[in-house]
């Protein structure tokens, strides 16, 4: 369920049954050549909406707030770099209205990994959490609960692209993948994704991701009405 298509009595009827928001976030980036700009974001949406249907919880529109990206680290253009106080403050502020709102289970999942941006939104919510025991908080880059499946991040490349093509074929075109350039004169950082990446394995780890999400989501639901 997509919170900003419900109407007030499903969000009410949700919050007493099942109160877990999921919050994607994401960056305004350059992924390539092959990938749309929004990538990180629109990704992060997907996957959101996919782990709220299979734990039975509400989505909430991306965040668009990207510290740690390619403008500063690698110079490439078509990117928006915000500081890390504003991410940190969006992410209090998100916790904190959702909180009010009845939410007891709220997760955010970053499409964007930069590590400082990651450890900005761990440590927004691990603070959070501990000055809100009534209530559980969980941050995570998507890939955090598939390591095992031998994802573990990467930039543009094999797993990012695989998934975007899985989610939006519409907004993925390997045919502009440049084989004049180097990986990283274009931006590109993992394995190569024009020999690795595919829709089919988009699809598996997005399923992977959704299931363990779900099952995380389902296991803080009980912590909080057990406590």
């Amino acid at each position: 369920m997509k919170y900003e298509r419900m109407f007030p009595a499903e969000v009410e009827e949700q919050l007493k049954t099942r109160p877990i928001a999921i919050l994607p976030w994401g960056a305004l980036e350059w992924h390539g050549y092959h990938l749309a700009i929004g990538q990180d974001a629109i990704k992060a949406q997907g996957i959101a909406d996919r782990c709220a249907e299979a734990a039975g919880a509400i989505s909430l529109p991306v965040v668009w707030c990207g510290f740690q990206t390619m403008k500063p680290h690698s110079g490439f253009n078509h990117t928006l770099e915000f500081r890390d106080e504003t991410v940190r403050t969006l992410a209090r502020e998100y916790l904190e209205q959702l909180d009010d709102e009845g939410f007891k289970v709220i997760v955010i999942i970053t499409g964007h990994y930069g590590g400082l941006h990651v450890r900005g939104l761990k440590e927004v919510a691990e603070w959070y959490q501990q000055k809100h025991p009534h209530l559980r908080v969980w941050a995570l880059p998507e890939f955090e609960v598939v390591t095992d499946l031998g994802y573990t991040g990467d930039h543009a490349a094999k797993w990012e692209t695989s998934i975007f093509w899985h989610l939006h074929p519409d907004l993925t075109d390997i045919s502009r993948y440049r084989t004049d350039l180097t990986m990283r004169e274009q931006g590109v950082v993992g394995e190569n994704p024009s020999e690795h990446a595919s829709p089919e394995l988009g699809e598996m780890i997005v399923n992977a991701i959704a299931e363990r999400v779900a099952a995380r989501c389902a296991e803080l639901l009980a912590e909080v009405e057990d406590s």
